[in-house]
């Protein structure tokens, strides 16, 4: 069996000299060879390093060279890709590739790691070691994350439907807790929870980022946060509001927001609202053609959006398809 292993940096790419975590090339030979010794050396693992830095320290462009890395091998006679990756900003470049790739693909796989490989308490290689074995046994296709929680089980994910991280926790959770599936000892097991629909449009393929989305206003909503103020290049508005799908709209600088956007023909879009009963606080989203998104992640949809601004893809004619397993 043959694996293509793209390095891309991040914990699990570095090391730790008392004071600082700084990314170390020699960990590339350190990961593969605690998994032979660990699981045996049947495996031919071939090696990339497209770029190599911090995950904090991404962009568009590290983005972009990743999909382009991702998207080359692919075309190899290999069994699966892994790709290893640093946590702080996983979830944007595995957003990326389900949107690249989608859901057909043969499995791609990024594998991060909680702590340096040299601490005992790491789980860069048991993460590695399952990324593997999902490979061999070809319980899927598409982006996955497998990932070792707190709690010792070891979880696989959908790439297109991971959280943020929570404050000061390491751990790592799709949303809805719609996981794809878990790892009891060495045996995969499917979650009957999980579904997903076929991707309903062509995955987008090599595309091209901005080191920065500057076209793109983002705004969190939290007590006292004011709105963004719209200039010339905008060209989007994403909002992501509080768990029950609302945010302020009783205030002037609401409304003096919404009529911008209207005024000015800037779509604005909401993510995070369910398919519920809305709030009051909801009800003049329509008067001012702000668009409410279907159930998803928030960081996949901002990936999804800036890749649709910066690629000439219509986002208005796509936010309603699944691609890469990304809506609930």
């Amino acid at each position: 069996m043959k694996i293509f292993v793209i390095f891309t940096g991040g914990t699990i790419g570095s090391s730790s000299n008392g004071e600082f975590i700084s990314p170390n090339g020699k960990n590339k030979r350190l990961l593969l060879e605690m998994f032979k010794k660990e699981y045996g050396n049947n495996i031919e693992f071939e090696i990339s390093e497209p770029y190599y830095a911090l995950s904090e320290n991404n962009t568009g462009k590290t983005i972009e060279h990743l999909i382009a890395a991702v998207y080359d091998a692919k075309k190899e006679n290999y069994n699966g890709i892994i790709v290893t990756h640093g946590t702080d900003s996983l979830q944007y470049s595995a957003a990326a590739l389900s949107y690249a790739l989608g859901n057909s693909c043969k499995p791609v796989m990024l594998v991060s790691s909680n702590f340096v490989l040299t601490d005992e308490s790491a789980n860069g290689l048991p993460n590695f070691a399952a990324a593997v074995d999902f490979i061999e046994n070809k319980y899927g296709n598409g982006v996955f994350v497998p990932y070792k929680n707190s709690d010792g089980k070891l979880y696989i994910h959908r790439a297109s439907r991971l959280l943020q991280h929570s404050e000061l926790a390491d751990d790592i959770f799709s949303i809805k807790n719609k996981y794809y599936g878990s790892y009891n000892g060495d045996t995969f097991i499917k979650n009957p929870d999980f579904d997903e629909k076929e991707d309903e449009i062509k995955p987008f393929g090599k595309i091209t980022l901005s080191e920065f989305s500057e076209d793109i206003k983002i705004f969190n909503a939290y007590v006292g946060n004011g709105y963004p103020q719209i200039d010339d290049n905008t060209k989007a508005v994403l909002v992501k509001t509080y768990h029950s799908g609302t945010i302020c709209t009783d205030n002037d600088s609401f409304k003096k927001f919404a009529e911008s956007i209207k005024n000015n023909k800037i779509p604005c879009y909401i993510c995070g609202a369910d398919n519920r009963e809305i709030y009051e606080s909801a009800k003049g989203f329509a008067d001012y053609g702000i668009t409410v998104l279907p159930p998803a992640a928030f960081i996949s949809q901002y990936i999804k959006l800036w890749i649709s601004t910066e690629n000439n893809i219509d986002f208005n004619k796509i936010f309603n398809n699944s691609l890469g397993g990304d809506l609930l």
